[in-house]
């Protein structure tokens, strides 16, 4: 049977996770409002109380009634954001004492900014720091948000060093899981990378089992391919079900999309270009599904400015950079060169085939504006 695509495999996966009684999204929890920038809100939110309460001066000045003006006799001093006394309509600026007005000048009316009732933000909405202070001034204390869903990133394999450990020339430093916990960091999970496991089915076992009982979703780097050190397969096998084996992607195409009782677990190839793309095609929208936040990357329309290079078997992933212009530079595929992620702005999906040439449109999917 052929591999499938990123498409297919997302949904076998989804329909697995479904029939084992996973759940998105994610369960509420209510926090203080000055916690909530950043998080996601699960209901709509709505004004308790007006801003401004009252009728307030707009300004600096003197609160008359505008029929008695210019000559008014009775008036009271107020500052900028003081109620209006009761029974007067009007500010009279101060270096304008002496001057007719009409009713209503320079007074801000209660409810002026936002009446009681006014919908404030809608719920999936990542709440910006902005949003909470509109949510505190008009009433809220607490605000009903999403969990942030714990991530677990395992890193296996014996010749795999965590960042910090003494090195051989043999050993191999950990970028992927500090990488992996930063992209579920970035999408409103707390991730937590667990200790290095060797190439020993009965240890991989146990963390797996250790991570799945604590966590929404665990990340289980390297041991995907298939190698005779590669016991990845093996382990979700026999502890729950691989839905997907391999998809129609490059880099990327060794991944494992399982479920462990009812919590996913995607096997993360070890390369590194191929290991943020597999998070990019599953991890990212999974955890979006779970925090209900919109999953979907900037669409860019973008003009190649050098060959990009296909294949007739799969889809191809390529990293590129973007200027000013909106034209776009394909940069390495090698699945190892870390470096292209640090240097991309995005990528673009390559169809199968021969590829795209320079010069020719394309839609990139943007990471990040520099």
């Amino acid at each position: 049977m052929s591999e499938p695509t990123a498409d297919e495999a997302r949904a076998r996966w989804l329909d697995t996770l479904g029939r084992a009684g996973w759940l998105a999204p994610i369960d509420v929890e209510e926090i203080a409002v000055g916690d909530a920038a950043g998080r996601v809100l699960a209901d709509d939110m709505a004004a308790v109380r007006a801003v401004p309460p009252l009728a307030v001066a707009a300004m600096d000045g003197i609160a008359v009634r505008a029929a008695e003006t210019p000559d008014a006799a009775e008036f009271a001093d107020v500052d900028t954001g003081a109620p209006i006394p009761d029974g007067f309509d009007a500010v009279v600026r101060r270096e304008r004492i002496g001057s007719a007005v009409e009713p209503g000048t320079d007074i801000r009316p209660a409810g002026q900014d936002v009446p009681v009732g006014e919908v404030l933000a809608r719920a999936g909405r990542e709440l910006t720091p902005f949003d909470v202070g509109l949510i505190a001034a008009t009433g809220h204390a607490t605000v009903p948000v999403r969990r942030r869903p714990a991530v677990a990133v395992i890193p296996s394999g014996d010749e795999l060093r965590s960042v910090g450990e003494p090195l051989d020339a043999h050993h191999v430093i950990d970028s992927n899981c500090p990488m992996l916990a930063g992209l579920a960091a970035a999408d409103g999970a707390v991730p937590t990378i667990h200790p290095r496991v060797p190439d020993d089915p009965r240890r991989l076992e146990e963390e797996v089992m250790r991570a799945v009982l604590q966590n929404d979703l665990v990340l289980l780097v390297a041991g995907s391919s298939r190698g005779r050190r590669d016991h990845s397969r093996d382990v979700l096998a026999a502890l729950g079900e691989v839905a997907v084996d391999g998809i129609a992607v490059r880099p990327g195409h060794p991944v494992l999309l399982a479920v462990v009782g009812q919590t996913p677990v995607i096997g993360v190839p070890g390369y590194p270009v191929s290991a943020a793309f597999t998070y990019e095609l599953f991890g990212h929208p999974l955890l979006c599904a779970l925090t209900d936040r919109p999953a979907a990357r900037e669409a860019v329309p973008v003009v190649l400015d050098a060959d990009a290079g296909g294949r007739d078997d799969s889809d191809c992933m390529v990293a590129v950079r973007i200027d000013a212009d909106l034209r776009a530079t394909p940069l390495s595929r090698r699945a190892a060169a870390l470096h292209t992620l640090a240097e991309a702005d995005g990528y673009i999906v390559v169809p199968p085939g021969p590829g795209l040439r320079a010069g020719e449109a394309a839609t990139a999917l943007r990471w990040r504006t520099r």
